[in-house]
């Protein structure tokens, strides 16, 4: 399986056990609340490293994921509101890796209820259709 089939598979699985740990949500269980975390983190950390490995496919010698998404944006491969979720991803991902003391609980609880991690995977699916209609995709 290629690299971004394998990035796909990974938001997928993780959307599907945010939806599980979304139903056990507490935030005085300090159990699940890592579960939730690590969760949401392997989850952005996939849909960053498809995005930016998009960008190295395509030769865009972009510096992170927000500036590709917003590349991305620009040649028409994704639209601006994606761009933004895209980018919105990236600075949360950012703040549970480097400024885990400041974690938001009520931010991740609204995450999780919202389901607002649901709307990343079909963002990447489609991207991924126009990726291998163009013959872009991974050999």
């Amino acid at each position: 399986m290629a690299a971004l089939e394998r990035l796909l598979e990974t938001v997928a699985e993780h959307t599907l056990l945010l939806d599980r740990l979304r139903g056990r949500w507490n935030p005085g269980d300090i159990v699940v609340v890592y579960a939730v975390l690590h969760a949401l983190q392997v989850h952005a950390q996939a849909t960053l490293d498809y995005i930016m490995h998009v960008c190295a496919l395509l030769g865009y010698s972009e510096p992170t994921p927000i500036r590709c998404s917003r590349r991305l944006s620009r040649e028409g491969l994704l639209g601006g509101e994606e761009a933004e979720l895209i980018a919105r991803m990236a600075r949360f991902r950012n703040i549970i890796v480097h400024e885990y003391g400041s974690i938001d609980l009520s931010r991740v609880e609204h995450i999780l209820r919202s389901r607002g991690y649901r709307s990343v995977l079909p963002v990447l699916e489609k991207l991924h259709r126009t990726l291998e209609e163009r013959g872009l995709t991974d050999p």
